[in-house]
């Protein structure tokens, strides 16, 4: 056959393939504004001409039709030598001496475009094997017998096809002694170049191989927030509101006077002060001015670290952008593990289940939010489905709320990965927190509030009460019961830091009000316990499933009733409710200032009360040794020990950043992940970067707890059973979003009788059985508490 018949894909000319990514790959650098954009863009378009050169061979052309793997098809090395052969030439020919090694790069990238990045340092060792396989000499046998060959192709781009192969032995002796001289240099300028040309080739190849329409790029006024905010929210008077709106006028008249150069920014704000409309407003308003002022149209990414906050803030967006009939996906994006893949463009055009994925997932939006695990690992990672969208974070505005959340031992790794974003990469970054954690030197940092302190002290709603000496669980559990049942006109909400302690907690007043003779009713909807005519007892942790975790959310924030909430963590996760009384088991300063936020919200009711005390079990054992990591206990012992009862304004003032100071003069910073970045060992990244550390191995689990969830999981057994491959994954990501509202982790340890489901990974409880593994209030029950088989 004629090489204009050789296939990429199935239905796919190769030529068509290779000269759509160079195009696409090519135009990714000529839209970015960064240093050397001719040099790279000609690069990176001489990559997507070459990456896919050896599917040319007979072997992968008989595979395309009898679908049979062998050794012989496969392609990516073979096409990496040659990458680096035509980008050497290229660069010698034009007398090109750039600081980093190119063709080396090149190289390294082809070799990883159908898998992950390589330890650079064995890349030398491993390219030795390769090329003396029988593998590859095979394959150039075969590729210079064949009359079939791209060398036509080629010459259109003054690439000598048969020059290659004269020169194959040299050139790949040369690679191995360059891979061996470039892992040594231990510049991590070449970590980001890596990222930069690996994930335009990655998207360009994705895109064309799904026939992906490119999305055009659009323009948003940088008014929009303040249009919703005057049609939609109440112009109140009360002192709160006026606090809030002097906020928003100072950070958003700062972005619009502040030097452009100024590229790392903070917005440090109490909680409950509206940062996400803050926030927004003044990223839309930079965006603009960049647009306008240096000619380019940088992308949004807002990151938070709860998945909670991220939906929350998403539909908050969503709502200012349809005020101003700014309608689709490619203006708004939220993308995480549980997103709908389900894209739609402004003209409502709806694409299929794999196209919106590939759009998706490559971050085609102006708008994208999206949580800390997906953005810091589209950086800091060797995975390809993450680096895909490292060229769409290049010239943007990143928007990080909460960033306190971020482990302390990455805040040196994170000030640097920042600046060479903000200084060589032309981002903006945003940060936005109550509690700046110390990860910039003032000088490295601009805030965008003239006056922290003034804030601060308008936002007094609560006084914290510290009793740190350790305390019995049990004798807490009965002066807790004793100071509700005497009290019924606050809402009150116990933090606590165990599952079983929190549980405990809350059948004990489950009981109390039973022995009372109340009547008590659980509602089958949602596990919501009631208690007479004016109370509602709510549980919440993870072992309960997220649908009925928002339902008992949205009941806390709507009820008229007194509402005692005993919760995990996860009520610190920009949980949006508001109570009067609060008691924390001892967190780190941060979680502390986090929980604080739910009390007393608005500040238009009598001064809220934030108890902060430390329990300990029957053996003695205090329940925050079980959860935390020592460093950042006792340092926050250390700020409170002096303490008795504060003030918030006093307390976030002086407690806070005299708390993380600390911690930063620990020592603790993690070196060790900045030596395997330079020396670019990329497959040791995942296991010394967890933004989750978890001791223990979890499993999913689905509840079918009702007649949707048993619709679900019989169509989830249906796709198990009767698709194969892309077309099972597809056809499950139509119902991902709607699955996962009935899904647990748990414990693998724990899982008692849960069924396993076709040694698929997931487990589930079925409907006959939910009785034993799954109560309706406090959900989940690990092996040791489920009720056993009637026979």
């Amino acid at each position: 056959m004629p090489y204009t018949d050789l296939m990429s894909h199935p239905n796919k000319k190769l030529e068509n393939h290779l000269k759509n990514v160079a195009d696409f790959s090519y135009d990714v650098f000529n839209f970015l504004e960064i240093e050397n954009k001719e040099l790279f863009s000609n690069i990176s378009f001489l990559i997507g001409l070459t990456h896919d050169f050896a599917k040319s061979t007979s072997f992968f052309q008989t595979y395309l039709s009898d679908h049979t793997k062998k050794e012989n098809t496969q392609h990516s090395f073979l096409s990496a030598i040659f990458t680096y052969y035509v980008v050497k030439n290229y660069l010698d020919k034009n007398n090109i001496n750039f600081e980093s090694n190119l063709s080396i790069i090149s190289y390294i990238v082809v070799l990883a475009h159908h898998g992950n990045l390589k330890d650079i340092t064995k890349l030398d060792d491993y390219n030795e094997k390769k090329i003396n396989s029988k593998m590859v000499l095979k394959q150039i046998e075969d590729l210079k017998s064949s009359d079939d060959n791209l060398s036509k192709f080629y010459d259109d781009f003054e690439i000598d096809f048969f020059r290659f192969f004269d020169e194959f032995d040299e050139i790949s002796e040369e690679i191995t002694d360059e891979l061996l001289i470039f892992s040594f240099e231990g510049n991590i300028d070449n970590y980001f170049y890596i990222l930069l040309f690996y994930s335009s080739l990655l998207d360009a190849d994705k895109m064309d191989a799904s026939e992906s329409k490119r999305i055009n790029r659009e323009n948003i006024p940088g008014d929009i927030v303040d249009i919703f905010k005057k049609n939609n929210l109440r112009d109140s008077k009360d002192n709160i509101n006026k606090t809030r709106e002097e906020a928003y006028q100072e950070v958003n008249g700062n972005i619009l006077n502040m030097d452009l150069n100024e590229r790392i920014l903070s917005i440090e704000l109490p909680t409950g002060i509206g940062k996400t409309f803050t926030g927004v407003s003044a990223a839309l308003k930079l965006k603009e001015r960049i647009n306008n002022e240096l000619n380019f149209n940088p992308r949004i990414i807002y990151s938070l670290p709860f998945l909670t906050i991220v939906d929350q803030n998403s539909d908050t967006i969503s709502s200012i952008l349809n005020e101003s009939s700014l309608k689709g996906s490619n203006f708004l994006l939220n993308h995480n593990h549980l997103s709908d893949m389900n894209y739609k463009s402004n003209d409502l055009e709806n694409y299929d289940i794999s196209n919106s994925k590939i759009l998706i997932e490559g971050w085609n939006s102006e708008i994208i939010v999206t949580t800390f695990i997906q953005f810091f690992y589209s950086i800091i990672s060797n995975k390809n489905k993450s680096l895909r969208k490292f060229h769409n974070i290049t010239n943007s505005i990143i928007l990080l709320d909460e960033i306190q959340s971020l482990p302390y031992k990455y805040w040196k790794i994170i000030n640097l990965f920042f600046k060479k974003l903000a200084y060589e990469y032309n981002c903006w970054i945003i940060l936005m927190t109550a509690t700046q954690p110390y990860i910039f030197k003032e000088n490295e940092i601009k805030s965008l509030v003239d006056n922290v302190d003034y804030y601060f002290n308008k936002f007094d709603r609560v006084n914290y009460n510290f009793n740190l000496d350790s305390q019995n669980f049990e004798d807490f559990k009965k002066e807790f019961v004793d100071k509700i049942s005497n009290d019924s006109k606050n809402d009150y909400l116990v933090v606590l830091n165990t599952i079983n302690s929190s549980k405990e907690l809350y059948e004990f007043i489950k009981d109390y009000y039973s022995v009372m003779d109340y009547d008590i009713y659980l509602d089958d909807c949602n596990g919501i316990c009631y208690i007479g005519d004016d109370i509602q007892l709510i549980y919440l942790s993870n072992n309960i499933i997220p649908k009925h975790r928002l339902e008992k959310i949205n009941a806390i924030k709507e009820s008229n009733r007194q509402s005692i909430v005993i919760s995990t963590q996860l009520i610190e996760a920009g949980v949006d409710i508001d109570v009067d009384i609060i008691y924390r088991d001892l967190a780190p300063l941060d979680s502390l200032v986090q929980t604080a936020g739910r009390c007393n919200r608005s500040g238009n009711k009598e001064k809220g009360i934030v108890n902060v005390i430390s329990l300990r079990n029957e053996n003695g054992k205090s329940y925050s040794s079980f959860i935390y990591d020592s460093l950042l206990l006792n340092k926050t012992k250390e700020v409170l020990t002096s303490l008795n009862q504060i003030s918030e304004k006093e307390f976030n003032l002086a407690a806070a950043k005299n708390y993380f100071k600390l911690i930063y003069n620990s020592g603790t910073q993690d070196d060790y992940l900045i030596k395997i970045i330079e020396n670019l060992r990329f497959p040791e990244i995942p296991s010394n970067f967890k933004l989750i550390e978890e001791d223990i191995q979890k499993v999913d689990v689905f509840v079918v707890i009702n007649s949707e969830a048993k619709l679900l999981f019989e169509k989830y057994n249906d796709i198990i059973n009767n698709y194969k491959g892309f077309d099972r994954k597809n056809e499950f990501l139509k119902i991902k979003n709607k699955f996962y509202k009935y899904v647990i982790s748990v414990d693998e340890t724990k899982i008692g009788s849960a069924n396993n489901l076709c040694n698929d990974e997931i487990f589930y409880i079925g409907e006959n059985d939910v009785f034993r593994k799954y109560d309706l209030d406090t959900g989940f029950k690990p092996e040791d508490d489920e009720n056993p088989f009637i026979i």
